[in-house]
This record gives structure tokens, sequence and C-alpha cells, in this order.
């Protein structure tokens, strides 16, 4: 009888010891995840933080204000580039001040990104990126120019590439996503990107600091780790709280990829000069996928740089614009200075 009293009075301790410390541990969980919330940054402090005097800002048909950068002179051959998931145009600073001494050279915030506005929509598919491309370019009537895209970036500009009539004087790739899921995608892939790409997590982390998440980002973005400085990650860190972005970002990170393979078929029948990028050591995108993409694309030029990460555009700065120069001057051929006959010059002259 007292036994019996002892192991049910002991069990209902055991059991209250227990639920005590589940709640204990709840509420610290809790407490940690508050402390971790951070409030968005207004487009206003962002932008006297980071435009500069060749920031310009056009709006689209659906009331999407972006921002771009537009360098070098107006009349010279046009490139456009479109940068990667959570980057911003300061990803191409290098090749912005090479470039833009001969070329017009225009680098773009992705929606969701940089200074550009969030868009109110429920889901992010690469067709809408695709889409943003092509209205870009309208908007700034050039017909001829070469799109660059890098990563999240180049995705879209080859969707929009093989799924449009618009014409384009080149294309290059720099470790573009977007192709088929291969046996090593996900092979030492960022923690960061990881939980990015569950969409379920979406509502829990997508208020939260971004800056443990960027840092690991961009940590394994680079072979040099150096590279990753805390200035270039408190830039993105601020960048990714303007209103919105948070989601955003996560919402193409989860996108859905159910035109993958019929998009895959059509890069068979690209019909312009594809110059394709990218590191060998690359976390992010496996250096596999440009070689599939050289495959698939016809006279594609293929060049992988050895101990380079994720982003050649900054990584490897000066052998990436000595590929791409080499690759301009194919496409845009210099002219040659227009030869007068010696003796019809002698003949005027008398």
């Amino acid at each position: 009888m007292h036994f019996d009293v002892f192991v049910t009075t002991s069990g209902s301790v055991i059991l209250r010891l227990v639920s005590v410390i589940l709640l204990v541990l709840a509420a610290a969980l809790s407490a940690g995840w508050l402390a971790m919330q951070r409030e968005n940054i207004s487009y206003n402090v962002l932008e006297n933080r980071y435009a500069n005097h060749d920031s310009q800002f056009m709006t689209l048909s659906d009331g999407l204000i972006v921002h771009y950068v537009d360098e070098g002179p107006k009349d010279a051959p046009a490139i456009i580039l479109f940068h990667g998931l959570g980057s911003s145009v300061e990803t191409w600073r290098a090749w912005r001040a090479d470039l833009s001494t001969d070329y017009r050279v225009i680098s773009v915030d992705l929606p969701g990104h940089g200074l550009t506005r969030a868009p109110d929509r429920p889901t992010l598919p690469i067709s809408y990126l695709s889409g943003f491309v092509a209205e870009v370019r309208d908007k700034l009537a050039l017909n001829e120019a070469v799109l660059v895209g890098s990563s999240l970036g180049g995705h879209a500009v080859w969707h929009h590439a093989v799924n449009s009539d618009d014409e384009i004087a080149g294309l290059v790739l720099i470790a573009a996503a977007g192709l088929p899921p291969g046996d090593d995608e996900n092979a030492d892939k960022p923690l960061a990107y990881a939980l990015a790409g569950q969409g379920w997590l979406r509502p829990f982390i997508q208020n939260l600091d971004p800056e443990p998440f960027i840092r690991n980002g961009m940590e394994g973005a680079f072979s040099d780790q150096t590279l990753a400085t805390d200035e270039l990650i408190d830039l993105y860190s601020d960048l990714s709280r303007a209103p919105g972005h948070r989601e955003a970002l996560l919402k193409y990170a989860s996108r859905p990829r159910d035109t993958a393979n019929e998009d895959e078929t059509r890069l068979v029948a690209l019909d312009v000069p594809v110059l394709i990028l990218q590191g060998r050591d690359d976390q992010i995108i496996p250096s596999s996928d440009a070689e599939r993409f050289a495959d698939l694309i016809p006279d594609a030029e293929l060049i992988i740089y050895p101990g380079i990460g994720h982003l050649p555009q900054e990584e490897a700065a000066e052998a990436s614009l000595a590929d791409m120069r080499a690759f301009l001057d194919g496409v845009f051929p210099a002219k040659e200075p227009l030869q007068i006959d010696d003796e019809l010059t002698a003949v005027e002259q008398d």
C-alpha cells in the first residue's frame, strides 16, 4: 500500500518536474527567438546610406520601383548586369569600373534586393524574374545589349533568352542557376542556402537578424575567406532588412522548379554568342552545371577558374574581366576606320 503511494507520488513529481523543465526550455527558446528579431530599415535610410551619384530609379508597369546604376558612354554598346540571390549591384564594382570606360554598363538590383522594392506576390517563380528582365530592357530601350547574369541573375537572363523573341547581342552566364538538380547539387552547400530553400521555415526565420545567415552565405561564396569582409556583410545585412526583402529572398530560394526540364531543352536553340564563367570550387552551384550549360548551348565558350568560388567577378576580377573583354570584342567588333583612296584624295587636293 505504502509502496504504491510512493510510486504514484514519485511519478507525479517527476511528471511535474519534466513539465517545468520543458516550459523553461520553451521560454528560453522563445526569449532567444525574440531576441534575434530585427526591424526593417526604411528605403529612405538605405538610399541615403548606399545610393551613389550614378544611381537611378525606374517604375515598372506593376508599380515596382527599380534601382539601377547607369555608367559609361550612353552611345556605346550596352551591357546589362543582373546579380545573384542576396546580392546587389555591389557585386559588379570591379567590372563596372573597368568596362564603363568603353561600354555603357547598366547594373540592376533585382526585385527584393539592394534598393529595388520588394514585389507584393505570394510566390516568385523564375518566370517573374524573366519578365522583369524583359521589362527593364524595354524601359531602357536597349535591344542590342549583352545580358550578364550571376547565379539567380544568370537563371533569369537565360530563361528570358530562351522564352522570349527579343533579340540580344550576347549572353554571359556566371555560375548560373536553373538547371534541373544534378547528383552533386547539395554537396558542401552553405547552411544559409540550405535553410533558405525550405519554404516551411519562412514564417519562423523571415524576421530574424539576417547577419548570421549573410555571413555564412558570403563565407561559402568565396574560396578566399578574407573577401567576406565585415563591411561587405554589414552592407548586405542592411539591404536585406529593407521592407519585404527577407521574405522575398526566402521565396526566391524556395521557388518552384516545375519548368526546369522544359526550359533546359530550349537551351539548344540559343543562337547568340554565349560565354560561361564559373569557379571550380563553387560550393553553391556545382561547376558541373557550367559544363552542362556548355554541352547544351551551341558554340558556347566555357571558362572555369581553378581555386575560385561562386563569385569570379569578385574573387577573380582581373582574369574574368580579361575574358569578358575578349568575348565583347567578338560581339562588338571595333569599326575599321574609313579608308580614303590615296589617288582620289590627291585629285581632290588638286
